[in-house]
């Protein structure tokens, strides 16, 4: 069983399609980053999958409920860390997160210790008596994370977790989101930050207009770029033409440096070629002095799927 799974999945607003015939899984246990610019469709889904949202049609299920049929069901397993900071205005963060913890089976006798120690650990304690509408915002952002890391649910869904918030304080939510993973919990992150994606995905899903584009592994979305490593090699004389001629036999695009003693080469993947390249050096008498590798980044790997890039459609 998936921890997510829809099937010709599709939402329409007016004459607009938000989501077209998309079908998407998640595997329990792991972090899912999705990766897509604003208006591609992440939000959309993540607001069908924690019931907000009724598909048009197509259908969502969460840990094997409907989404549709069963939503209270669905609500009692998971929780969502929404893109706006929700809270009443006039209530402490210490408040939001007893409420909230209240509302599902925590251990009344530890509730208390986990609210604190998530506060602590997000930087929110020497804020806990101040009121909703004082924080500023990228305090209530953290406060909306920690209401599901409190919450610990069996599907845990943030939407652009990170956003108005500094990157001391990103890095310490992207730790808290592994953690959550490595205790058993089942995540979904929806962003448009390459880094944040970097940082946290077992596997991308990338959005493109509604549409699912490819879902993998980072290693293996960039391995799909065909001349995506970059590997600048230094030799400590001139490169011979015999060298050069080698080297091409084992496949990419090179460049030798006005100098002569530098190749540039653009290989599908590096990790294959560089021990071929080494070895065919050694065995020609060519003394190498420096490697330098370069992968692609997952803007790369966006614009590859997708033709356009990320950072320029949000």
């Amino acid at each position: 069983m998936f921890a997510v799974e829809t099937l010709s999945l599709s939402k329409r607003y007016g004459k607009t399609d938000a989501l077209r015939e998309l079908n998407f899984t998640v595997d329990e246990g792991e972090i899912m980053v999705i990766l897509g610019p604003n208006g591609s469709g992440k939000t959309t889904l993540l607001m069908i999958l924690c019931t907000i949202l009724k598909p048009t049609s197509g259908t969502a299920k969460v840990m094997g409920i409907d989404v549709v049929e069963e939503g209270t069901k669905v609500r009692e397993v998971m929780g969502i860390a929404f893109q706006e900071a929700r809270g009443f205005w006039r209530h402490k963060p210490s408040s939001i997160l007893r409420f909230h913890a209240s509302m599902f089976d925590i251990d009344s006798m530890k509730r208390q210790d986990l609210i604190e120690q998530t506060m602590k650990d997000l930087e929110l304690w020497e804020s806990r008596d101040k009121k909703f509408m004082h924080l500023s915002g990228g305090q209530a952002k953290r406060l909306e994370t920690a209401k599901v890391l409190v919450q610990r649910p069996k599907l845990a869904i943030f939407d652009e977790p990170t956003s108005q918030v500094d990157l001391r304080g990103k890095r310490k939510i992207w730790d808290k989101i592994r953690e959550l993973r490595d205790q058993g919990s089942t995540v979904i992150v929806a962003t448009n930050e390459v880094r944040e994606a970097e940082y946290l995905a077992d596997r991308v899903t990338i959005l493109h207009q509604g549409h699912l584009v490819v879902r993998d592994s980072i290693p293996k979305l960039k391995d799909a770029i065909a001349g995506g490593d970059v590997v600048e090699v230094g030799f400590e004389g001139p490169v011979t033409d015999n060298l050069v001629a080698e080297l091409k036999g084992l496949g990419g695009a090179l460049a030798l440096s006005p100098e002569g003693n530098e190749l540039r080469a653009k290989v599908s993947r590096a990790e294959d070629w560089v021990p071929k390249m080494t070895s065919a050096s050694y065995n020609l008498g060519a003394k190498i002095s420096s490697i330098k590798i370069t992968e692609p980044s997952l803007d790369d790997v966006f614009i590859h799927f997708t033709g356009k890039a990320l950072i320029d459609q949000q």
